[in-house]
């Protein structure tokens, strides 16, 4: 027989090998730990990362209760008495029989210590399921950090992102690791050598910044208002604002838009 999950040969009527039964179990006791942080969360008026250990107090939203986090734990509290029922060998959607009274987090460390746990035909299964809810939860609790297109890959021209921290890349076509500077630079010199590239005043601008070139979205609408840019409809060439940012062309910034409301007071 082999096991359901990774398809090693198992003996003695076993549904998941030892290593699959022990990576089962550590998921279920996992999740028990996540019990009480994914009750915290459920206040939408707190930081959202639940393992952190210190959370800032933000503006309320529009609802006090996060809603996602609260269908996450009802999914995961009808998955963890469903797979009990099993290990009990109870049908798992007659609730008659259940006479379990214990809670969330109980519930699943009983789960996983369950002496059934790699022998009932649905193992392979259920532990899918429960895979699939534990990276759930860690989304919910630990929100990944935003990432964002930086360029193409060198070799294979594979689009890579980045986070604002991320100091080298890793593409996952090639596997070829690369400075995530050097990536937009490369990116900068592409779309600045070929004029049929244009872009909005503020997409060029932050474009120029993530290479490391500092460039307002002010300035180029300066340069553009002077007539020093290639302008159509649609847009402002990178090759135009690549020329005058290396030129160190002077600019000579317009009053902000906090002093005009009073200017025209003062009229």
């Amino acid at each position: 027989m082999n096991c359901q999950n990774c398809k090693t040969i198992t003996e003695g009527g076993y549904s998941l090998c030892e290593t699959c039964e022990l990576r089962f179990a550590g998921t279920l006791l996992r999740l028990a730990r996540d019990v009480t942080p994914l009750h915290d969360s459920l206040d939408a008026t707190l930081h959202p990362g639940g393992h952190s250990p210190v959370r800032i107090q933000t503006a309320t939203p529009p609802t006090p209760i996060r809603l996602d986090v609260l269908d996450l734990i009802d999914m995961l509290d009808a998955t963890a008495r469903e797979l009990w029922r099993c290990l009990d060998g109870i049908d798992a959607l007659d609730w008659r029989k259940d006479k379990r009274n214990e809670d969330l987090k109980a519930t699943l460390i009983a789960c996983a210590g369950h002496p059934r746990l790699a022998t009932f035909a649905d193992a392979g299964f259920y532990m899918h399921v429960v895979d699939g809810i534990a990276r759930k939860v860690d989304a919910a609790l630990d929100p990944p950090e935003q990432r964002r297109e930086i360029g193409t890959c060198e070799l294979c021209e594979t689009m890579l992102t980045a986070g604002a921290a991320d100091q080298w890349v890793t593409c996952p076509v090639c596997g070829r690791e690369q400075r995530a500077q050097t990536v937009k630079l490369r990116r900068l010199k592409t779309l600045c050598w070929d004029d049929s590239r244009r872009g909005s005043a503020a997409e060029i601008a932050k474009v120029f910044t993530d290479a490391g070139i500092t460039l307002k979205r002010n300035t180029v609408n300066v340069w553009r208002r002077r007539g020093k840019l290639d302008v159509t409809l649609e847009g402002i060439t990178y090759s135009s604002v690549y020329r005058l940012a290396i030129s160190g062309e002077p600019v000579d910034e317009p009053p902000s838009d906090k002093a005009r409301p009073s200017e025209g007071l003062d009229k």
